[in-house]
């Protein structure tokens, strides 16, 4: 755990992770195995595959993953290498396979939806191979919510059992239904900042009354630094009078989404899922930043906007109101992480330091150690 400074108990301060792990390519990797590839990692949304030979590849760690919509339906994942010499098997971020099966493209062999070795051209059983040994490696694999997620590892932990412990308590907005909505837009942003970085910024607010005037207006407790209200039981966000969505005014033409409470509908939800998944829940929609590493100082954000089906649906659908104020938001916040990211490899800085107002950045710091470390 993140041990506290040597300071009066009373000011609540501890100190924040040394510099080098927002920057230090060997931790990169250290975290690769003992983070991205041992906990439920999120891959995106089901209905980016919802036909039979629907595939997804997508890399998880060190690895590549690919996800097959099979003939029953259901999604697998796999190791997206070939068992014959380890070639890489499909390139794609998603597509769509011809003929019901998947074929390396350097000696043809076949493997079906299943992940089942089923063509191997110019070796015959009489040489002595066995193809029932020799299909797709798989991996675990769960849906949530509409999220996909699989496992490399051989944690016995459930999805349900991570989602459990998560200090944001993902399992408790249910109704608004993330199974039911659909995707009606994505962003990609190419963030030079380490990802812990990025879920630091979005863990707090201290720096929203300088970064963030439009999201202020509508969030006035932001004006205090504050990310949750404190004085609410459920430390939701209470909108401005008037205000019920993410736009610029706080208003949009949209139907509220169905099932929410009155409170609901004047209140920002957030939610973190380790160690990649970020979820704004409005009245009107949802958006999610699904956080990909790729090495120690860069992150992709892949940020997707969902919506019911028959609202996407209806005629003169517009979500161009939300967007403008996200996408905006989302600019603002990548470029004080991109300067953060300048500055923690300064000999200026050594380590940083979370004052009680970053109490959810202490909390993912020790969740960070004990997930990479192996310790409580």
């Amino acid at each position: 755990m993140v041990k506290e400074l040597h300071l009066e108990k009373s000011t609540r301060i501890h100190p924040g992770l040394p510099g080098r792990n927002y920057w230090d390519a060997g931790v990169h990797e250290v975290e690769q195995e003992r983070v991205f590839e041992r906990s439920w990692f999120c891959l995106g949304r089901q209905e980016e595959a919802p036909e039979v030979g629907d595939y997804l590849v997508r890399r998880v760690g060190r690895e590549e993953v690919l996800v097959l919509r099979g003939k029953d339906g259901v999604l697998r994942a796999f190791y997206n290498v070939c068992r014959h010499r380890g070639s890489v098997l499909l390139d794609d971020d998603h597509g769509h396979l011809k003929g019901a099966a998947v074929l390396c493209p350097y000696h043809n062999w076949a493997y079906g939806l299943d992940g089942a070795l089923i063509g191997t051209p110019n070796v015959h059983a009489k040489d002595g191979l066995d193809r029932a040994a020799y299909g797709l490696r798989p991996m675990r694999l769960e849906v949530w919510e509409g999220f996909v997620f699989v496992k490399l590892s051989d944690d016995p932990r459930t999805l349900l059992e991570q989602l459990a412990i998560e200090p944001d308590e993902p399992l408790s907005y249910d109704r608004y239904a993330l199974d039911e909505l659909r995707i009606a837009h994505r962003v990609v942003y190419e963030v030079e900042a380490n990802w812990k970085i990025v879920i630091d910024n979005f863990n707090e607010c201290l720096h929203c009354p300088g970064v963030h005037p439009e999201l202020v207006k509508l969030v006035p407790m932001y004006r205090r630094g504050q990310v949750v209200d404190h004085e609410r039981p459920d430390f939701g966000a209470t909108l401005a009078d008037g205000a019920y969505t993410f736009t610029m005014s706080g208003t949009t033409d949209l139907p509220f989404l169905p099932g929410l409470t009155e409170i609901d509908c004047r209140t920002y939800w957030g939610y973190a899922v380790f160690p990649n998944l970020l979820v704004n829940l409005v009245s009107t929609g949802v958006m999610t930043y699904r956080l990909e590493p790729s090495s120690a100082t860069h992150t992709t954000v892949v940020s997707e906007y969902l919506y019911r089906p028959e609202t996407i649906g209806a005629g003169g659908f517009d979500y161009s109101d939300m967007v403008e104020f996200l996408d905006l938001v989302s600019r603002q916040d990548w470029s004080v992480c991109e300067r953060a990211q300048r500055g923690v490899r300064s000999k200026g800085f050594v380590q940083g330091v979370y004052p009680p107002q970053d109490s959810l950045l202490h909390g993912f710091a020790g969740r960070y150690l004990a997930e990479r470390d192996g310790g409580p």
